[in-house]
């Protein structure tokens, strides 16, 4: 009678110590959305980033549209209601700008000619008075109202970079560059003495000279002190009453100090942008360049400028990969501290807005922010242009006029006003393609859920612009948006707000959930062990203990070497393999990318018949060991099928099955076909032939009935490659003796033996 199967399985004894989680994690996952991370500044209008990621009310940016007659705008003053002053490049001009702000527009108009190539600042003195600073020839020009010139001064200079108003004194600061120096001006002096006096009869004294080359920025501080920020080397300065030496409240290796604050408190906050690499800072020195003395710049008509080459360049093509910081010097006289740092964007200007920093800066554009209260980062709605170089106040509180270059304009701000709120995220990467499920906001703070429009559109590859699904409108449920039958590798989101927000209102970080495609199993390797030999499966070592960790809760990524799986695998590969007549390991290795729960069925089928037998269903470690002696004898076809299972949904499971190894049975001895003995005075000779059904000779072994034993693993051919073989051996005689008789054994490489005695 057949035996059954059951027979001649040998049982598997499944050992882990492995304790596993306390439930099996869920197959859709989630991504969060931090707005401040995965939203650029160019892609908002209307709303604010802030730093944990959230989405608040932001200003309403509105460009206006007006032709700006000059390639280069550098500083923007304001002149009378409406009506401002800008100083341009490269043709050396002062533009009046008429705003109108209901249309939205504005007119350029030319107001003043300085007769240089830049005018890098514009300061309003009082209602009738003007003054202006050039590049290059370091000349302060003063205009009346209607923008005739009616004074001008050449300093030992470069470049004016900065002016400063005392209304108290009449008193005009400036600062230059190359070399670094304040200036003191009578302005009134200056305008009742002729040009061809020296600068001192003319009222014009140097204040001090600092080793940094450029003094870029000028502000006033209490009791009567001045602040100057330099460049290059990113030094702040102040410049006392009783005119001592200047002091150094903030030292840095390298940078240019873009803009100077100070609040009621004293406090003091500067701008300072730090370039890298080969990128050009906004202020350089000029090649190969020496100041005039002040002798040489008393004579200077303003006809005749110096020719000195511009210390202002085309922008460099290269993007900008500095950083920049906002540094605050508490009291005036604290240690300074940076509150707020980015990379790759240069801050400009600031302006203060209630309890927020409001900061223009470039090179895409960038407007930011610092709240003090809060003491968080923010990000506004970013300008089509690559640099902000100032921020003006405007008579409604919470609005501000922007100048912008590259290309040249102006942009209103407004905290105030209604606009378009949106946010679009840029494309969000999935990492496989995926069933976009719902978006979730961890928190919605004065907005009317069903206020908030979401739209969303997918990619299943990877490219930014092309291969993008149209734009759908998620649907609102209980807390919850989503689009239907939306699959991708990468989703963009847009938030929609309604225009008109309060100023409190907020949108937390949100989750995406999503669930990734079902991937099929893989298998890694296969092997059939050699036969007669059975597993001791050694046990799992493992550290981990019963308790839910804070890794797992946060969704740490573990250690590799503590991957369950892993260590199954590598305690499998030490476990012990012993000696078993009968006996047959299989072993393989399967991965799934998506952690499914795996089980295994390993079947056989003979060559010669269709039938599939299940030697192992269910199995859930990586081996398998049977009796090989429960089949009849043949070379079998093996299969190992691989199924998903709980708590993969079953009409979601995957079931693989991988054609693998032969499988020969083989239990019959080979057959020795002939033994050939002769010998002579010397030595014996032994020639053999043999033969097996299924497998190949493995090796020959003569023992000789004195003792003596010989085994051969090498044939005549000298290979040993095939179920037929012939082997000669010779022995010397001395080594036989007096034997009268040898055993010739043949085994093939499943262990089968066949034996003779041949007598001698």
């Amino acid at each position: 009678m057949k035996k059954s199967l059951r027979a001649f399985l040998f049982p598997l004894v499944l050992v882990s110590l492995y304790p596993g989680p306390l439930s099996s994690a869920p197959f859709s996952q989630s991504k969060t959305i931090n707005f401040y991370r995965e939203v650029v500044p160019r892609d908002i209008a209307g709303l604010g980033l802030r730093s944990d990621g959230r989405l608040m009310a932001g200003p309403v940016l509105r460009e206006l549209a007006g032709i700006p007659r000059a390639d280069l705008w550098w500083d923007l003053e304001s002149f009378a209601t409406d009506s401002w002053l800008v100083g341009t490049g490269p043709g050396g001009q002062v533009l009046q700008i008429e705003i109108d702000p209901n249309g939205q527009t504005y007119t350029a108009t030319p107001w003043a000619d300085a007769g240089s190539n830049h005018v890098l600042v514009v300061k309003k003195l009082h209602q009738n008075l003007v003054a202006g600073g050039t590049n290059p020839g370091a000349q302060v020009i003063l205009w009346d109202a209607t923008g005739r010139e009616v004074a001008r001064v050449a300093l030992p200079a470069d470049s004016v970079l900065d002016l400063l108003w005392e209304h108290e004194t009449d008193t005009l600061w400036v600062a230059t560059g190359n070399p670094g120096a304040l200036y003191r001006m009578d302005v009134a002096r200056v305008q009742a003495t002729p040009g061809e006096q020296t600068l001192a009869e003319r009222g014009v004294t140097l204040r001090a000279k600092i080793r940094d080359r450029n003094l870029r920025r000028l502000h006033a501080a209490p009791a009567g002190a001045i602040l100057g920020g330099s460049a290059p080397g990113g030094n702040l300065y102040r410049f006392d009453a009783d005119g001592s030496d200047p002091l150094i409240l903030m030292d840095q290796e390298s940078g240019e100090v873009t803009d100077l604050q100070v609040d009621e408190a004293g406090n003091i906050f500067a701008t300072l942008v730090v370039a890298t690499g080969n990128t050009r800072r906004r202020v350089m020195q000029a090649a190969n360049v020496q100041a005039p003395t002040e002798s040489e710049a008393a004579k200077e008509s303003a006809e005749s400028a110096p020719a000195t080459p511009t210390i202002f360049e085309a922008p460099p093509i290269d993007a900008f990969t500095g950083r920049s910081e906002l540094v605050k010097i508490p009291a005036g006289r604290g240690i300074p501290e940076t509150l707020s740092s980015r990379q790759n964007v240069a801050m400009y200007r600031m302006a203060q807005y209630q309890d927020l920093m409001l900061i223009g800066g470039g090179d895409d554009g960038e407007i930011i922010g610092y709240h003090a209260t809060d003491r968080r980062a923010l990000s506004f709605p970013g300008s089509n242009s690559a640099q902000i170089n100032d921020i003006e106040a405007l008579p409604t509180p919470g609005d501000f006029l922007l100048l912008t270059n590259n290309p040249v304009g102006l942009i209103q701000l407004s905290f105030t006003q209604a606009g378009r709120r949106v946010a679009r995220t840029g494309g969000v990467n999935l990492s496989t393609p995926s069933e976009i499920g719902s978006l979730r906001f961890n928190r919605i703070r004065d907005i009317a859920p069903d206020a908030i429009e979401v739209r969303m559109r997918a990619n299943r590859g990877r490219d930014p612009v092309e291969g993008w699904t149209p734009w759908q409108t998620a649907a609102f449920g209980s807390d919850t948006w989503r689009v239907e039958d939306m699959v991708g590798t990468q989703v963009q989101i847009e938030v929609r707000l309604p225009e008109a927000l309060a100023a409190d209102a907020q949108l937390d970080q949100a989750e995406l959930f999503y669930l990734p495609q079902n991937r099929r199993p893989v298998l890694r390797s296969f092997r059939v062990i050699s036969p007669n030999f059975a597993l001791s499966p050694r046990p799992v070592a493992s550290s981990a203990t019963g308790n839910l960790t804070l890794g797992q809760v946060i969704g740490s990524s573990p250690n590799p070497n503590d991957n369950p799986d892993e260590k199954a695998r590598q305690a499998l590969l030490s476990s012990s393999l012993i000696p078993q007549p009968g006996a047959q390991v299989i072993t393989w290795s399967v991965s799934d990318a998506d952690g499914d729960q795996l089980s295994a069925t390993f079947s056989v089928r003979a060559t010669e018949n269709d039938a599939w037998i299940d030697l192992g269903v269910g199995l859930t470690e990586e081996w398998f060991q049977f009796d090989r002696r429960g089949l009849p004898e043949g070379t079998y076809f093996t299969r190992l099928s691989i199924q998903e299972e709980a708590p993969r949904a079953i009409a979601d499971r995957h079931t693989i099955g991988f054609a693998t190894d032969d499988l020969v049975i083989d239990l019959s001895a080979p057959k020795i076909q002939r033994v050939d003995v002769s010998s002579t005075d010397q030595t014996t000779t032994l020639a053999v032939d043999a033969e097996d059904a299924l497998s190949r000779i493995a090796s020959l072994r003569l023992v000789f009935n004195n003792g003596h034993t010989l085994e051969l693993q090498s044939p005549t051919d000298g290979l040993l490659d095939a179920r037929t073989e012939s082997f000669v051996a010779e022995i010397e005689n001395r080594l036989i003796g007096k034997a009268t008789a040898v055993e010739v054994y043949v085994e093939d490489v499943v262990g089968n033996i066949a034996i003779k005695r041949i007598q001698l």
